[in-house]
């Protein structure tokens, strides 16, 4: 099989299992910044069924450039599993089952880009045990920043999406910190969020 009928295959069943994957509206906006930062080593959190991370591989740094990513839903997890192998980049892809709080308390080594695309409530907690290891000029993407419109603007949440939202919030203000981040937000789809960490000794 190709990238590219994997990559639809994905698509299918994320559609038909109600998986939330990259919109079509960000996958562009994605692989443009990923070719972009041309990383080495990539940590994700919320891996799902695999789609990101395909995408990301072949716009790797060097051949030897790496991807960590932790996926906690054992069906996804296994469907990732099934369709990276699948692919020319099973050795460029390691998948980690779990809870990603729990597991990024135990990270070891650098990353120079990470993707946040987990339990959007969880960003910033997560983001805070990650940034250890993140080398200087590293690159913090999060999807779903904006959150159904609900983020930034005049509309009010439903009562069932208020703690998400407030968090979201949160997160954005901490990484709008221009003494610690560069940030840019994106509209598309349901807004994405690219942070240049300025490094420890801010």
């Amino acid at each position: 099989m190709t990238l590219n009928d994997i990559l639809n295959e994905q698509r299918i069943y994320a559609m038909i299992n109600d998986v939330p994957i990259l919109r079509e509206s960000e996958v562009h906006l994605f692989e443009e910044l990923i070719g972009l930062y041309r990383p080495t080593s990539v940590l994700e959190v919320g891996t799902a069924i695999g789609y990101s991370a395909l995408l990301m591989a072949p716009l790797l740094y060097e051949e030897e450039g790496h991807i960590t990513s932790i996926e906690l839903d054992d069906v996804r997890y296994e469907m990732a599993k099934y369709y990276i192998n699948q692919s020319d980049y099973a050795d460029k892809i390691t998948l980690l089952k779990g809870d990603a709080s729990q597991v990024l308390t135990e990270l070891t080594g650098e990353y120079d880009l990470v993707f946040l695309d987990g339990p959007k409530g969880q960003y910033l907690k997560q983001l805070e045990l990650i940034l250890p290891h993140v080398k200087e000029g590293g690159v913090i993407l999060a999807d779903n920043v904006l959150f159904r419109g609900y983020v930034r603007g005049d509309k009010e949440p439903p009562k069932r999406f208020k703690t998400i939202v407030k968090r979201l919030q949160e997160y954005l203000t901490y990484v709008e910190n221009k003494e610690l981040f560069n940030t840019t937000i994106y509209p598309m789809g349901d807004g994405m969020s690219v942070s240049v960490w300025k490094g420890h000794n801010k």
